[in-house]
């Protein structure tokens, strides 16, 4: 991956004032080291604090209207080598603030000019790319974590209930196959051989401490059939739940 950049400046905007929309011909990041306020990226509103900063791709509109005085730090720049692009929106520094540091350094060398000094201006920022990449990954992997742990507490709560993978993977905002292959590398099962399991684990608790008939246990454990029951049962625990619970009492 390379970075070229295009512009760089700092700025203090004062309280009560407002940018309207415009847009660039390259990406722009927007950092607020100070203040407080709203910028709106395409059609979204999002409040900007101290800490804070906005990605924004070429020609993307977006304004600013500041509720207190804004400390800014914008740099415009080009990507090559990047097999993806970056996405847009506002996001959350991280406490020790790397990026602001990154953004500071850029502006001491714009500031000294010393030798080869827009090489490591390029250099700082894509630095800049790699961190924000970074945490872009990590909060994509958690969240993806806390997708596939509500997917299988829902299944957990509803296994007797009537469940399709289409069904999981559209509440979790997932294509049929994605979900399907998430769910199994995190928990080692795919989500019908774990709704599967669920089911049989609690026909085998019924069959062994409750006196329900086979076909009731069969109705509330979320199999179709009685047959369909007896044929996954005995696939699952190798032998059918009558001879399951008569050979254990």
């Amino acid at each position: 991956m390379q970075a070229q950049m295009d512009f760089l400046f700092q700025s203090v905007r004062l309280a009560n004032s407002y940018m309207p929309m415009h847009a660039h011909t390259c990406y722009e990041l927007v950092y607020y080291g100070s203040g407080s306020g709203t910028t709106h990226i395409r059609d979204a509103a999002h409040g900007y604090r101290s800490g804070t900063y906005a990605i924004l791709a070429a020609g993307t509109l977006h304004d600013e209207r500041r509720l207190t005085d804004t400390d800014v730090i914008c740099v415009g720049f080009r990507l090559s080598g990047l097999d993806m692009q970056l996405r847009e929106g506002l996001y959350e520094e991280e406490t020790d603030r790397p990026l602001q540091q990154l953004l500071l350094a850029m502006l001491t060398e714009m500031q000294e000019q010393r030798p080869y000094y827009p090489e490591k201006l390029n250099y700082l920022l894509g630095m800049i790319v790699i961190e924000h990449q970074r945490k872009v990954q990590v909060s994509a992997f958690k969240e993806s974590a806390d997708h596939l742990h509500y997917a299988r507490a829902y299944i957990d709560e509803n296994y007797n209930q009537k469940i399709t993978v289409e069904e999981l993977a559209e509440m979790v905002g997932y294509s049929y196959h994605h979900f399907r292959h998430l769910f199994k590398k995190k928990f080692g099962r795919s989500p019908i051989a774990y709704l599967l399991n669920k089911r049989i684990q609690r026909a085998s608790h019924l069959l062994l401490h409750s006196a329900l008939p086979v076909t009731a246990i069969a109705e509330e454990c979320g199999f179709s059939s009685d047959a369909q029951f007896s044929t996954l049962f005995k696939r699952e625990q190798g032998e059918p739940p009558r001879s399951f619970r008569q050979k254990r009492h």
